[in-house]
């Protein structure tokens, strides 16, 4: 018996669909790629952000949604779904009715230092321009340390701010079993991160792997020259004890 015929099969109402919302650099890819790696599951990345950026309106975006998330009446998948960042949603409205109809689960991702969020975002950004790739697949790639103009870094945390409360409220919206993960689980407790999503999408637990690799060392003194300038513009605020804080002391 080879090992596609082993593979488990699953009626229509035994498939859980989902949709993945989140805000940017938070762990999607790293999360989407590892359902991917898991036999019973078939997750897409974001169709919606290529879709909007080759003029492509909300009927295709929905039309392409329902696809992914209507299950054959018999199939290999367990979990079928995709992920978008809200900013992507053409018509918010839309899709939300279509979840509902659909009853699809929702993995809700975010970051609780926003600071480090921010961060990211540049770091990426720099990333992208050098290999082309938002995300860090070879340490080749890998960055050095550098400068964030101030000001640029606070138009990004009112910026990254506003994207967070946008989330909350499009997912409080919805009304549709939701599953909150925040990216410092998955860095603090792998293990732990992923057993709750396969327990919220009903998957048994086989092996399975994310391709990215952390792309912004955790301690952002190894990672911003003028990490003293910036941390000061903060200090007696909320952000400021973000800027100290260190998860992965040797990353």
């Amino acid at each position: 018996m080879t090992e596609e015929t082993k593979r488990s099969i699953f009626f229509r109402p035994q498939v859980n669909p989902f949709v993945m919302l989140f805000v940017e650099r938070s762990g999607s890819t790293y999360l989407t790629t590892l359902l991917n790696s898991h036999p019973d599951v078939y997750a897409q990345g974001e169709k919606f952000d290529a879709m909007r950026q080759q003029g492509k309106g909300a009927r295709e975006q929905l039309e392409w949604a329902e696809e992914v998330l209507t299950p054959p009446l018999v199939g290999r998948n367990k979990a079928r779904g995709f992920k978008t960042k809200t900013m992507d949603i053409l018509d918010p409205d839309g899709l939300a009715e279509l979840m509902r109809r659909l009853q699809c689960k929702v993995i809700q991702l975010q970051r609780r230092n926003l600071v480090k969020a921010v961060v990211s975002t540049v770091n990426a950004k720099r990333l992208w321009e050098k290999s082309g790739t938002w995300n860090l697949l070879d340490e080749k790639n890998r960055l050095s340390e550098f400068a964030i103009n101030p000001d640029v870094f606070d138009e990004l945390l009112q910026q990254r701010i506003q994207w967070d409360d946008e989330l909350e409220s499009y997912v409080q919206s919805l009304h549709l079993p939701t599953l909150k993960l925040y990216y410092e689980e998955l860095l603090t407790d792998e293990a732990g991160f992923i057993r709750r999503v396969y327990d919220f999408l009903g998957l048994k637990p086989k092996p399975a792997q994310g391709i990215t690799l952390k792309n912004t060392k955790d301690d952002l003194r190894h990672v911003l020259l003028n990490f003293d300038d910036l941390r000061a513009k903060y200090a007696g605020t909320r952000y400021q004890a973000m800027f100290d804080e260190v998860l992965l002391p040797d990353a």
